[in-house]
């Protein structure tokens, strides 16, 4: 229990901050913890991850009322991408959550990123927070699972 709940704080700052890497954490627990525990703690990493993520969304979501930002927006390069990549997200919910996925599961696009610009591009919620959840605990369970497998052969 007390892993599973450092695992959850831990992977709520490597969310939140990204020079805090939760794949060298989980590396770590993966040489402390039984083949059985893989799942769990899979789960609490990813909601962790999740978890950490939603800061970067809600501000996102705001940062389109900033004057600033405002501006940026209205530049001609930055607007016709922004533009772009609404259009392809509104109203493609299944497109979103594809995005969003290959974002949780491997890293493209980088899901700093896409976490950085998914309130902007108003990803719904429940599909922002859910595939991460899902992708971030399929690929740590992958991390845990595999390396307890490795460091557990005799």
């Amino acid at each position: 229990m007390k892993t599973a709940l450092a695992t959850v704080f831990f992977t709520f700052a490597a969310g939140v901050f990204p020079l805090i890497n939760a794949e060298i954490y989980l590396a770590a627990v993966a040489t402390q913890i039984q083949q059985a525990d893989a799942l769990p703690l899979a789960f609490a990493a990813g909601l962790g991850q999740m978890l950490g993520k939603l800061p970067w969304y809600y501000a996102s979501a705001r940062s389109t009322d900033i004057p600033w930002m405002r501006k940026r927006l209205e530049s001609g390069k930055f607007q016709a991408s922004f533009e772009n990549w609404r259009a392809r997200i509104h109203g493609r919910p299944w497109f979103s959550a594809a995005v969003m996925m290959a974002s949780s599961l491997f890293g493209l696009p980088p899901l700093l990123v896409m976490g950085a610009v998914a309130g902007a591009l108003r990803i719904r919620l429940w599909i922002f927070a859910g595939t991460i959840l899902i992708g971030r605990t399929i690929q740590s369970y992958v991390i845990l699972a595999g390396l307890t497998a490795a460091f557990h052969l005799n």
